[in-house]
């Protein structure tokens, strides 16, 4: 069994650490690794899409600003129609963007482990979101990860120690 770190380390990288582009002397309070499979996601596919709402951020726009302020010390903020971060059960979590969504788990405390991502029109119009959980929990469950491997709570508050509800 191994650690994330550990696993972040092996080669080849089953997990990869995600880089939140801060500036120097900014220190990460969250961390998000990924997949190699989320990793392609974001190499390759994410900055060709485009807003299916026609917001002035693009998706990868969108996607990078997540990745900051979820890494930041900056609080979650969950309004009423919106929420960062969604449990979809099974020990399974959604990052969201207005147009992403971002598939994945917390083996820790403010460790997010991303697995899948794609657009969430897509998803929606495609009934994708039980294929995703599906997905996370089969990749975690393969996973040579230390025990347990992940928070069972359902909960913002089990998962993050920073947010707060608008």
């Amino acid at each position: 069994m191994a650690t994330l770190l550990d696993l972040i380390r092996r080669a080849p990288p089953p997990l990869h650490r995600l880089d939140p582009g801060f500036d120097d002397g900014t220190q990460e309070f969250r961390s998000i690794v990924c997949s190699p499979r989320l990793k392609a996601w974001i190499d390759q596919d994410l900055s060709a899409l485009k807003s299916a709402l026609g917001i002035e951020l693009s998706p990868q726009e969108q996607f990078f600003a997540l990745v900051q302020t979820f890494c930041s010390d900056e609080p979650l903020t969950y309004g009423e129609q919106f929420k960062p971060l969604y449990c979809r059960g099974r020990g399974v979590w959604e990052l969201k963007t207005s147009d992403l969504r971002v598939f994945g788990w917390f083996p820790m405390k403010d460790h997010f482990v991303g697995v899948a991502g794609n657009d969430a029109t897509f998803i929606k119009e495609h009934s994708l979101y039980q294929g995703y959980i599906e997905e996370v929990v089969r990749f975690r469950d393969a996973l040579d990860l230390d025990e347990p491997k992940f928070i069972p709570g359902e909960e913002a508050r089990d998962v993050v120690s920073n947010y707060n509800f608008a």
